[in-house]
């Protein structure tokens, strides 16, 4: 799950923005019931299909079902090394950049990997590096389809063939792929596959092997078995057998032909392979869809970090989203998204590790792209249980840091209004101020008019600096903006009913240049965790927003929330005045009718953890006329003023 979410309301913040996803949904448990109900727990009916179902979608005709993906691994390179009588030392080439399995398979086959540069765009083995590591002793090849991406086979398979290399494929991160509308896993004479947790499918442990050679699929299913005779690899193998054929069978059941492994599912892992293999469509859809929408609200990053791309006459999966930082080390933006909440990981370094230097004497200098993209890359999540607001915190993130790093340097305050009915418990208020993302601000500003000398406490113990200055928002506001040196402001209520990281969202659209954003409960992506009695709250600002939509042409959806933030510059040019709630409605209609870059973000609003003041709204809608009105009579005049 991506996040898990809570209806307490003192839940400070939803937890980490994974890179993967494991949703259990009622196809999974009828699956998994099934096979506890029958008690067939080995080798199984859902096994068998789940095999033939995605062999077929990957142009294969067998598919044989691991513990895992590294195990699909190893038994490939042992087929092969016994079918073709492969030594002890022989060579297999490796790329510089995948997962350590890649090669440890290599090592404890007593074979020797060969590490070569990767592409510096797709970060896959380079075709145009391959031929200079060929020698008389390589036997394999493993380009591996990294991050969801196929590999440039064309070129890897014109050297194999030249060479008459073997092609194992290291697929465990990309499935249901095609590279010249051939799939991932077709190309070489073995296709290794995982279903490890928060992959593309997941039954929690698994993999697969693919291939259409027969006498290979034999050889991988025995191996997977001990080594076991291939006359009698599951119970089924003796069913509606002759009495000849029972009595060859029977002798031969415990007969082990090849050292081979324990590298078996369970009927489970089957079944919620197939369950997943069912919904893959939909989930590759959702995946597409979200890299995508990451691509679009980072494109303008792209002089600081590179972005992912697509290989022309390629797919891509998708099972995360790579970002490599053109230039520096990525520890401190690595840092800046996990305190944030957003969960990277090491895009897979493998010739710097430890235990590479030491038994094989790897040098990182002599693969440049791969000691670049140890040094700057890293990958987020763009899993289908991520949805639009989700991508819009991640570009905020993103933007907040780089920005910051680079080009805007303006000081930012967070400013917390407190509109309290006393007293307030002080483990409310410190859960409140403990979910506040402090570091991303400058500066901190309680706006207080609560009357209660707790809030003034707890807060100015946080390092939050006091002002009152009056009752109502506009005044309050006045005074935490004058109180402060910085640029940019971001206001946020103190009951816990805001999203605490759409604040820092916020920041980071305006170091993206606008002079207001606000958090909208009702753009798409958005809501309000309400009583079904109290929906009528919103249909005065629903239309009241919808009539700024008509009047100023732009999608205005939430005037008057109070989670925002603005520049100093366009506050100090709104003419905020009179009081109560209205004054956020005002701040929308004075940037809108000043021409303020202004952007809307989804947010979702919680039931508040504390009573607040009561809001007389017939009276705000009537403030909300009179300032409608206000401007209708007077708008022209005061543009033309302003200009």
């Amino acid at each position: 799950m991506p996040f898990a979410k809570t209806t307490h309301p003192l839940s400070p913040v939803h937890a980490a923005i994974g890179v993967g996803t494991a949703r259990i949904g009622p196809r999974h448990i009828e699956y998994v019931n099934d096979v506890l109900k029958t008690g067939r727990l080995s080798y199984g009916p859902y096994t068998q299909e789940f095999e033939r179902r995605f062999a077929a979608a990957h142009g294969c005709r067998f598919a044989i079902m691991t513990n895992s993906g590294t195990s699909s691994l190893m038994i490939a390179l042992y087929a092969l090394k016994l079918a073709r009588g492969w030594a002890d030392g022989d060579e297999v080439i490796v790329p510089a950049v995948t997962f350590v399995a890649t090669a440890n398979v290599v090592i404890q086959l007593n074979l020797k990997p060969v590490f070569v540069d990767v592409d510096p765009i797709y970060y896959e083995l380079d075709p145009a590096k391959l031929e200079a590591a060929v020698t008389p002793r390589t036997r394999c090849v493993i380009p591996v389809h990294l991050f969801g991406s196929p590999c440039e086979m064309a070129g890897i398979q014109e050297v194999c063939s030249r060479h008459g290399l073997a092609i194992i494929e290291d697929s465990c991160e990309t499935m249901f792929t095609a590279y010249r509308g051939k799939p991932v896993g077709s190309f070489g004479e073995i296709g290794c596959f995982s279903t490890y947790v928060a992959h593309l499918l997941c039954t929690g442990v698994g993999g697969l092997c693919t291939t259409n050679d027969p006498a290979l699929a034999v050889s991988l299913r025995s191996l997977a078995n001990h080594g076991r005779d291939s006359i009698y690899l599951s119970i089924d193998d003796d069913d509606g057998k002759s009495a000849d054929e029972i009595r060859m069978i029977i002798p031969r059941r415990f007969s082990f032909v090849t050292l081979g492994y324990s590298f078996r599912p369970t009927e489970m892992e089957g079944a919620l392979g197939l369950a997943e293999f069912e919904g893959h469509e939909e989930m590759l859809r959702r995946r597409r869809e979200n890299a995508l929408g990451l691509t679009e609200r980072l494109r303008d990053l792209e002089g600081v970090i590179q972005l992912p791309s697509v290989r022309p006459e390629a797919g891509h999966a998708f099972m995360m989203y790579p970002v490599v930082l053109r230039s520096g080390p990525k520890a401190a933006v690595v840092e800046y998204l996990e305190s944030r909440g957003v969960e990277t990981r090491d895009m897979l370094p493998l010739v710097n590790q430890p235990v590479y230097r030491r038994l094989l004497g790897t040098r990182e200098e002599d693969t440049p792209v791969a000691r670049w993209i140890n040094e700057s890359g890293f990958y987020i999540g763009c899993h289908q249980d991520l949805g639009p607001r989700d991508l819009d915190y991640v570009s905020g993130v993103f933007h907040e840091f780089l920005l910051a790093k680079t080009r805007d340097r303006r000081r930012a305050c967070l400013v917390v209004l407190s509109r309290f009915v006393p007293p307030v418990d002080p483990l409310i208020l410190r859960t409140i101020v403990d979910s506040l993302r402090l570091s991303a601000f400058d500066e901190h500003v309680l706006a207080d008019a609560s009357g209660d000398p707790a809030v003034r406490r707890e807060f100015e113990t946080a390092g939050f600096r006091v002002v009152s200055g009056g009752r109502h928002k506009a005044e309050l506001l006045a005074a935490a903006v004058g109180s402060s040196s910085a640029e940019l402001f971001v206001v946020i209520g103190a009951d816990a009913s805001d999203e605490p990281r759409d604040a820092t969202l916020m920041l980071g659209e305006l170091r993206s240049g606008a002079d207001l954003a606000v958090a909208s409960r009702f753009m798409p992506g958005g809501g309000r965790w309400t009583a079904r009695s109290l929906a009528y709250r919103s249909l005065g600002n629903r239309a009241f927003s919808f009539l700024l939509s008509v009047l100023f042409g732009r999608n205005v959806s939430d005037a008057n929330n109070h989670l925002r933030g603005f520049t100093r510059r366009a506050f100090e040019r709104m003419r905020l005045t009179g009081s109560g709630d209205g004054v956020m409605f005002a701040m929308t209609v004075e940037a809108l009718n000043g021409g303020f870059p202004y952007v809307e973000r989804p947010t979702v609003e919680r039931p508040s953890a504390i009573s607040t003041r009561s809001t007389n709204r017939p009276l705000m809608a009537i403030r909300f006329v009179r300032l409608l009105v206000r401007y209708l009579i007077g708008g022209a005049f005061r543009r033309r003023g302003r200009d």
